[in-house]
């Protein structure tokens, strides 16, 4: 078994990555990477990190001001909140569907609860669940809305 420097090999064992070892005490990565499999750990993940769930990020960019409204902090564009999924910009409401329901909406998405900028998902319709409303309303009360 090759020798491995004591420095690097507690700092594997902390969990760090190659670069970050290779950065920190001025080594080679394929140094590190060597030490790694002398000590018989698994190769060093590379690549990008993992994105945070939708729901992770939606709550990292709004806060509770309670009775289950949560009021968006992040960016907003012409008095929207905006957030971007995966890359792609989309609206904070659309990405609140999306994490409740698992599903693209239909049509437009807006906070049912009528209060603005409120992100929370539970509160999120689309056009379905707009429709669904109308005539639910109109069943008991009778009449249009």
């Amino acid at each position: 078994m090759r020798s491995v420097r004591p420095e690097i090999a507690e700092m594997l064992r902390d969990g760090l990555t190659n670069v970050q070892i290779a950065r920190h005490l001025h080594a080679g990565p394929k140094t590190v990477a060597a030490a790694r499999a002398a000590l018989g750990m698994p190769p060093s993940k590379t690549g990008r990190p993992p994105e945070p769930s939708i729901a992770g990020s939606l709550a990292a960019r709004s806060r509770d001001v309670g009775d289950g409204h949560r009021e968006w902090t992040g960016a907003v564009n012409r008095g929207c909140p905006v957030m971007r999924i995966h890359g792609v910009r989309t609206t904070a409401y659309r990405a609140a569907w999306i994490s409740v329901h698992g599903r693209p909406p239909v049509g437009y998405v807006a906070p049912g609860c009528g209060r603005p900028r409120c992100v929370a998902p539970a509160h999120m319709d689309d056009q379905l669940a707009r429709e669904h409303h109308r005539r639910t309303y109109n069943a008991v009360f009778g009449g249009s809305r």
